[in-house]
């Protein structure tokens, strides 16, 4: 259990207490706020122990937490949520250590460093969380984090739109993947996720709606298309940022989803045909925007969207080919797009720009950024010995024979080829345009490589996906039982990983796509036109980016509408809405309340002064409405305010009778105050119209307040809160008077609350006051 919490929640501690050390030891910053990936990737290392010694068994930690809603904080380490794990915990040691070179002259680097780990703890939360609910809060965790490290420079417009768009997108994502969830729920009656992996009849009471809810916001998530919009411009955030959400975790979490819930989904009948589709759409669609792009940070953006699209290609061809390749490409997308992340991040920091057009020939004036950049580009091309080349192929094996149901036999690996072909094109021309071509302009700064620490990270993550290709049995044993937990096993799968497997057609297919990518790089300079043209229509024409701001567009102008309909200055209006919404309710409800015979509880006052004050009451309230001078009108009132608390009185409830003289003694007091400034009312200034609406609202709201108060004398309410007030009132709380228990005890932090807003209204009011005073 220690080291669970320690994985998860050490993080969110870390990002509390780094802000204070770091304005103290700024130099130091990094190395302080390295104690929380480093202390989650120890405990990791410490489940994945305990996880060998249970015999690889899933191993369950539960702690309570809304009991009464049945929800708990469940966690589950298997071999998916461990490779998840140390994916997530590991890149973040190497963010943090990238960071104290990039980042080390900025002025807000605790706030920065706080975010950061925070979002490492949210993502390391959605990985091992075994509850739907528990996975949805830090589902939307990561997206809350995520939004302040998009918006990390707040005064740029750009970062703040990526930011928000980011936010909104993944988000609504993250409602409709609820929507799912409560429908999963509904259905089976279990939210534990181990219990709807292992149940067997759980996958076949997933509805169509559940998978179309849980599926949208994995894709909203993972930037599938159209959802992807969001991706480019989140490249507003700066560079380790980019590195770690956008090619390691967060764009990772919906794919994530996929594979935990792969056992209760995967046999659903649009498996085969929705997430193959949306994967290879993806796939493709993100490639080609890359070739148009010139910002390297957006080329990398859409090259991510495309190499997520061919993950969610896989595990729609299903299968353990499928899903082995998957779990492959997770680990050397990874750790190959980071260090590509990184390496611009070196070249914007060296050269002062992420042009294309602005840079040419770094290969002599960056060489050791060249060597990592290349090694890392040439994996996720799939060029042997390298990483990629391994899972390039079993991608083509996987779409010659897909294992998913409803796949669509020879329609799926023509596809595949297609963008294996456009994967190579654009790696190419950042290879390129970046490092070989010559004769290109000229960056604001002399490019140079950059101090040998700030190498260090893009280095390792480059070995990274070097070693996946040359040396596969180093990954496998993490690979091996998170493809096997994918499928929902415990024994490891034979991965069977070799660079040679012999002449075979996925062979001579990744032969193809890197010759045929080859080949249309040396000619895309006749190509790029074709491109521009349709990069130019695509532009024109209605896409996800337009509908995205035209939705935007129009919510504002809704939002703007309603406002000046229901907020514009007018007092009177705001009043008038103000008693209009809970008579509109009633009315609305009022079918359904229980109207009839005993609605009025039968009432024996003691005395007759409570028959004299009633009427006393209603006189003074309708002479309040009547008077057409303010002094008397307020006088009036006040007067009503002291029947009232002479009846509490009667009542023997002194304690709401001096409340209530000591509010009506206030009003009184100010509205004496504020209206002596003002003219005297003009008894025709308002229209018989405006009158008869006036006392239509008036006598509406009365009569509604008076009905509510009779349907809660009467009993007819569900009076299980009711009761236990009465019954533990004296015993509990210490009050005879059931009323003060509520307010002082029961609701104290309400009543706190209340009492800040009227010292606040104090406060304004003097200010006015002296503001006034000082005017004159």
């Amino acid at each position: 259990m220690t080291a669970i919490l320690i994985a998860v929640f050490f993080p969110f501690l870390a990002a509390l207490a780094v802000p204070l050390f770091v304005r103290r030891l700024r130099r130091g910053a990094a190395w302080i706020a390295m104690a929380a990936p480093l202390a989650s990737l120890y405990a990791v290392f410490g489940l994945h122990a305990a996880w060998r010694a249970g015999g690889m068994k899933p191993l369950h930690f539960v702690l309570p937490w809304l009991r009464d809603a049945n929800v708990e904080l469940a966690f589950r380490v298997d071999g998916l949520s461990l490779m998840w794990g140390f994916l997530v915990a590991g890149m973040g040691a190497l963010i943090v250590l990238y960071s104290h070179w990039y980042m080390r002259h900025d002025e807000a680097l605790g706030r920065y460093y706080a975010f950061l780990i925070a979002f490492m703890g949210s993502m390391l939360g959605v990985v091992f969380s075994d509850h739907l609910i528990g996975l949805f809060v830090f589902w939307e965790l990561t997206s809350i984090t995520s939004y302040f490290l998009i918006g990390y420079w707040h005064d740029r417009e750009a970062s703040v739109y990526g930011a928000q768009k980011a936010m909104l997108i993944t988000g609504g994502g993250g409602l409709a993947m609820l929507g799912g969830f409560l429908l999963v729920g509904q259905a089976t009656g279990e939210w534990r996720i181990s219990a709807l992996l292992a149940g067997p009849g759980a996958a076949g009471a997933v509805s169509s709606a559940a998978f179309v809810l849980i599926l949208i916001g994995a894709a909203s998530k993972s930037a599938q298309w159209p959802f992807h919009v969001w991706l480019p411009n989140a490249m507003e955030a700066p560079t380790p940022i980019s590195a770690f959400l956008h090619s390691a975790t967060m764009v990772k979490a919906g794919i994530f989803l996929l594979m935990r819930l792969y056992p209760l989904l995967g046999g659903h009948p649009l498996w085969g045909y929705a997430v193959t589709a949306l994967g290879m759409t993806t796939m493709i669609a993100g490639g080609l925007l890359s070739l148009r792009a010139n910002d390297l940070k957006a080329i990398l953006a859409y090259g991510t969207i495309s190499q997520l699209g061919l993950i969610v290609t896989f595990l729609g061809y299903g299968g353990e080919t499928g899903v082995i390749g998957a779990t492959l490409h997770l680990y050397n997308h990874a750790a190959a797009k980071a260090a590509m992340f990184m390496a611009v991040g070196i070249i914007d920091h060296e050269s002062g720009t992420r042009d294309i057009r602005l840079l040419s020939g770094l290969a002599r004036a960056m060489p050791l950024t060249h060597i990592l950049t290349l090694l890392a580009a040439l994996s996720l091309i799939g060029v042997p010995p390298l990483g990629g080349f391994l899972t390039k192929e079993m991608l083509y094996e996987a779409s010659l024979h897909p294992g998913g149901p409803g796949a669509w036999g020879t329609f799926w690996p023509w596809l595949t080829l297609g963008a294996g072909i456009v994967t190579a094109l654009y790696h190419l021309r950042f290879l390129g345009g970046t490092f070989w071509q010559q004769g290109g302009g000229r960056p604001p700064k002399h490019p140079h490589d950059p101090p040998r620490g700030m190498l260090l990270a893009p280095a390792l993550l480059a070995a990274g996906a070097f070693l996946l290709g040359v040396a596969p049995g180093l990954v496998e044993p993490i690979a091996a039982p998170a493809a096997a937990a994918t499928l929902g096993g415990t024994e490891p799968l034979p991965l069977r990983l070799a660079l040679w497997h012999g002449v075979n057609l996925p062979l001579l297919m990744s032969m193809v796509t890197l010759i045929a990518g080859a080949g249309l790089y040396a000619g895309f300079a006749k190509v790029a036109p074709a491109l521009d043209a349709a990069a130019a229509l695509w532009r024109r024409g209605p896409g996800p980016d337009k509908a995205y701001d035209g939705s935007l567009r129009w919510a504002r102008e809704r939002t703007w509408g309603l406002l000046t309909l229901l907020q514009d200055g007018n007092l009177r209006r705001y009043l008038r809405w103000t008693m209009v919404a809970p008579a509109a309710i009633l009315l609305l409800l009022a079918p359904q309340l229980p109207w009839g015979e005993g609605l009025f509880p039968a009432y024996e006052p003691a005395g007759f002064l409570p028959w004299l004050l009633c009427p006393l009451i209603a006189a003074l309230a309708f002479a309040t409405a009547l008077f057409t001078q303010r002094i008397p009108a307020i006088l009036a009132l006040g007067g009503a305010g002291y029947a009232i608390s002479a009846l509490y009185l009667l009542l023997k409830a002194p304690d709401l009778a001096l409340t209530q003289i000591m509010i009506e003694s206030a009003s009184v007091i100010l509205f004496l105050i504020v209206f002596r400034s003002l003219p005297e009312l003009a008894p025709g200034a308002r229209g018989a119209g405006r009158k008869a609406r006036d006392w239509a609202i008036a006598l509406g709201l009365g009569t509604a307040a008076a009905a509510v108060m009779a349907l809660a004398m009467n009993g007819h309410q569900v009076r299980t809160i009711a009761d236990y007030f009465m019954r533990t009132s004296k015993p509990v709380a210490g009050f005879k008077n059931v009323v003060n228990a509520i307010i002082v005890d029961y609701r104290g932090y309400d009543t706190l609350g209340e009492i800040t807003v009227l010292a606040i209204a104090g406060i304004a009011i003097y200010a006015m006051i002296r503001l006034a005073g000082e005017m004159k």
